[in-house]
């Protein structure tokens, strides 16, 4: 950043205009390449006196304002990331912590090995200011084309450009003002537009003693769908960016560092940087217990992120549809299509997260028939082993609970929520996206595993057979209700950090006990028959 009078009056001026949190320079070993979201918002946040990245009804839809109360934004300081982390250090070492911080605190981990240092671990970046930045604004828009979607890119390992220039989708860019504020250069780059740069982060690989373990996989599960984009222009393609920032254009995209509009056109095709996901539970603790864990961001931009993540969840992530309810033999035979609406399979991401359904009958006044129930901690009733349980294809008993998720096993072929020590998938039954091909590219690590014989479950959906028993002289309407639930902290992932003696853990799982465990409703169906 350029020092002087000059720019220090700008930054007077600026925190005295709008709530935007001081301007602070990056430490020496980011400097040459990053810098924190603080100095991007100076001109890329919403102002009084502004109408630039504004709604037209007002509403703050400025790269900054959204992205500081999202997922990406609270990477470093998200509580359930520092418990795992600290469960996985115990078990295999702070070596671990070198490949979980270059994506959960990118700045100051490929800072210090970009100024020519080691890869840092927990205890040289813990209070950095970079760290706790997050997933920030210079990490993405810094990172250059080359290697994208290969596989040295993945686990965290983009390359980044050194030459000061950050990356858009926009041409004919005006550069001065960005380089006279920050000394970068706006250079047009439409690879930010691809899912390959998305897929650099979430595409991670571990490795246990010598065995390489496709642990997230979302970016190669969307290149064997109808989603992809990559082999050719098709009507059904949608990247990463499409699906997870609404486009929210025309809008102009900066105003003046004293918080007035540039004279600049208005651009097509801007996108909301809320990076809407599925993890409300998480944001929800971020909220509840900002102070202890130093939230930055305003209270109204988590809530906003919350209600996308839900909305989301609820609208846009798969759809239930009950068949014809036949009597037969004393039972009611009926069949459930579960449909992934998603461009990845459903969960996707990080190996916790598991979606289920909850199937009841009534007949007349009387619940007759219930699978898939919870209780008040979000335990599956009917469920002994959660890591044990089968993929269901058809339903005749309330204990046949269909569960969507992802199992990984130790080399001994024990179910394990170590991420260091998963070698194996033994249960891998999430839904496929649509257009899953069997020959399709990365198959060997994303093809569905212990749906052998289930010729229902198939690329974009899975098909559930019911059969469950009426009470015998039973009369009156039958009627069927499907609910898809997620959850993306399942009890036993916290159960599990339960034996871990340290400080995170510690403080997640308090916050996990004292918090609302209801899962999140993803879809649901009602069906009748006399």
């Amino acid at each position: 950043m350029r020092s002087g009078p000059f720019v220090l009056a700008l930054s007077v001026a600026t925190a005295s205009l709008w709530p935007v949190p001081p301007a602070a320079a990056p430490s020496a070993a980011h400097a040459d390449v990053f810098t924190t979201s603080e100095q991007c918002a100076v001109c890329h946040s919403a102002a009084p006196g502004a109408t630039a990245m504004r709604s037209p009804l007002g509403d703050d839809i400025s790269p900054y304002g959204l992205w500081q109360g999202t997922m990406m934004a609270n990477s470093f300081r998200d509580p359930y990331f520092r418990a795992q982390l600290e469960k996985e250090t115990a078990a295999a070492g702070a070596a671990v912590q070198e490949l979980c911080l270059r994506c959960h605190a990118p700045m100051a981990s490929h800072g210090a090995v970009l100024a020519g240092g080691a890869a840092p671990r927990l205890a040289d970046v813990d209070g950095d200011l970079a760290a706790d930045d997050g997933v920030s604004c210079t990490v993405c828009h810094a990172i250059a084309a080359d290697g994208l979607g290969d596989l040295a890119s993945f686990s965290g390992q983009p390359q980044f450009d050194r030459k000061r220039r950050l990356f858009g989708p926009f041409a004919d860019v005006a550069v001065r003002p960005m380089q006279g504020q920050v000394n970068y250069t706006p250079t047009h780059g439409p690879h930010v537009q691809r899912a390959a740069l998305c897929g650099s982060c979430h595409t991670l690989i571990t490795e246990h003693q010598g065995v390489a373990f496709a642990e997230q996989t979302p970016y190669l599960e969307w290149r064997n769908s109808e989603f992809s984009d990559e082999a050719g222009a098709s009507p059904t393609a949608r990247t990463c960016q499409q699906c997870h920032m609404a486009d929210v254009g025309p809008a102009r995209i900066a105003r003046t560092p004293m918080g007035v509009d540039y004279t600049i056109p208005a651009r097509d095709g801007y996108r909301a940087h809320a990076f809407v996901g599925g993890n409300a539970f998480v944001l929800s603790l971020l909220q509840s217990h900002r102070d202890e864990l130093d939230v930055t961001a305003e209270p109204e931009a988590i809530d906003r992120m919350i209600q996308a993540t839900r909305r989301q969840l609820a609208e846009q992530t798969a759809r239930l549809e009950i068949g014809a309810i036949e009597r037969d033999g004393g039972a009611a035979a009926f069949a459930i299509r579960v449909e992934n609406r998603t461009g990845h399979k459903f969960p996707t991401g990080y190996p916790a997260r598991r979606a289920w359904l909850h199937i009841a009958v009534t007949q007349g006044d009387s619940l007759v028939f219930e699978s898939g129930a919870f209780d008040r901690d979000g335990r599956l009733v009917g469920v002994d082993d959660p890591q044990r349980v089968p993929h269901v294809a058809t339903v005749t008993s309330e204990r046949d609970v269909v569960v969507y998720e992802l199992v990984a096993a130790d080399p001994a072929g024990v179910p394990t929520t170590h991420l260091t020590r998963m070698v194996q998938r033994q249960k891998d039954n999430r839904l496929l996206p649509r257009g899953f091909r069997s020959d399709g590219p990365h198959v060997t690590d994303t093809a569905p595993v212990g749906t052998d014989g289930d010729a229902d479950f198939t690329g974009g959906s899975d098909t559930v057979a019911c059969r469950v028993p009426l009470p015998e002289g039973g009369r009156g309407r039958i009627v069927v209700q499907a609910t898809l639930y997620y959850q993306p902290v399942p009890p036993h992932w916290v159960d599990a950090l339960r034996e871990v003696d340290g400080d995170a853990t510690r403080r997640f799982v308090a916050m996990y006990d004292a918090a609302d465990k209801e899962p999140d409703v993803v879809a649901t169906a009602v069906r009748a028959a006399r």
